[in-house]
């Protein structure tokens, strides 16, 4: 079988037949650019289109085969083979997404295994330990300063802290096995803290839910619920005073 020789016996029927390289590929659902690749030698029918390609030429699909023209009394096999090949072809071929896609479940599901062991396992934790000293502001001024210590972690998202925020001041915070949650919006310093220890409920504590503090945890400012202010310095004691929700920072 030699693309050369089918070539030359397409291109030959094709003008016995009176047809034009585009009416020919019109009837094959294809352009004329794969006839003229076919007629050149440059190329060779698909299998699916041996059965079309021979009904529009009025020739067998053995001449196509051959590249000259033969009248063989095994055409219909030829044909039945053709039909059963390109239904194997495409079982095959959805096999062969069947397949695929199988294995994108199976990787996807290892993933979600593997990311859940790694979080349980605190991999995607890192460690903060903090310890410094902030001013204490009411109605713009500064009154006092306290002690705070943070130690715990952090998820490597930048989200989420867990672990001990105790201020002097506030002795609640500093109670034994006291635990701090700490969860900052998207891609803002604006944050929502509550504190959780047994028996405890977080309301008691006396800290107004909102914060603002960088992802670090080198800064802060909060609320006390009565009315004074504890922050790192009195810029964000003075943003802290306002309406929180109204003006939210954004992280650069």
């Amino acid at each position: 079988m030699r693309q050369t020789d089918t070539g030359a016996l397409i291109a030959q029927l094709r003008k016995e037949q009176g047809l034009t390289q585009k009416q020919l590929a019109d009837q094959l659902h294809i352009s004329d650019r794969t006839i003229s690749k076919w007629e050149r030698g440059a190329g060779f029918p698909d299998v699916s289109l041996l059965e079309p390609l021979a009904d529009a030429l009025h020739c067998s699909v053995v001449s196509l085969l051959e590249g000259r023209l033969v009248e063989e009394p095994a055409e219909i096999d030829v044909r039945s083979a053709l039909t059963v090949l390109i239904r194997e072809s495409r079982s095959a071929l959805r096999r062969d997404w069947s397949r695929r896609f199988g294995i994108l479940c199976c990787l996807l599901i290892a993933g979600f295994v593997i990311f859940g062991i790694l979080d349980r396992s605190g991999a995607f934790l890192q460690k903060v330990e903090r310890s410094y000293t902030v001013g204490i502001w009411q109605d713009g001024e500064k009154i006092g300063e306290t002690a705070v210590t943070i130690s715990g972690e952090r998820s490597i998202w930048g989200r989420s802290y867990v672990g001990r925020f105790a201020i002097d001041a506030v002795e609640k915070t500093c109670r034994e096995r006291m635990q701090a949650m700490i969860r900052w919006e998207k891609k803002s310093n604006c944050a929502n803290i509550t504190f959780a220890a047994p028996g405890f409920f977080g309301a008691q504590a006396g800290i107004e839910h909102f914060l603002y503090c960088d992802r670090e945890l080198n800064w802060f400012a909060l609320s006390l619920e009565d009315g004074r202010i504890i922050a790192s310095d009195q810029g964000w004691a003075q943003l802290q005073a306002l309406r929180p929700y109204e003006y939210p920072v954004y992280v650069n």
